[in-house]
């Protein structure tokens, strides 16, 4: 008996544990995007990231707490600092292709000939 009690407390610490451990990794998620946190979740290593009014792209790559974008410059931007500029939510589009992208032959007008053609697909968009 005292070993059932013992095992189902231990059970239940964890999967507390697991709980607030799991609030804990979405409020760090949504401290650092805040509205952009749809974008973390909906996107895959490899995808697109347009901003639709500076014109730049760059792939996504991302990690468990963290998306980058990999620019044509070979920088590597925090997804937050590619979409706002100026403390101000630029327009941006996710897109994936199912065919690898090569960033350093590609330019915007690529990218929207390709969305037309749908060789892209549109992921989430504002």
């Amino acid at each position: 008996m005292l070993k059932k009690i013992i095992l189902s407390v231990v059970i239940i610490f964890f999967v507390l544990f697991g709980f607030i451990a799991w609030g804990l990794y979405l409020m760090e998620i949504e401290d650092h995007y805040g509205d952009l946190q749809e974008i973390y979740f909906k996107s895959e290593s490899g995808d697109l990231i347009l901003n639709k009014e500076t014109k730049e792209f760059g792939i996504i790559t991302k990690n468990w707490k963290r998306a980058d974008a990999v620019t044509q410059k070979n920088d590597t931007l925090d997804l937050y600092n590619l979409i706002f500029i100026k403390e101000r939510e630029n327009k941006y589009e996710l897109l994936r292709s199912h065919s690898e992208i090569i960033l350093n032959k590609l330019t915007f007008e690529q990218i929207m000939e390709m969305k037309s053609k749908k060789s892209l697909k549109t992921i989430l968009k504002n």
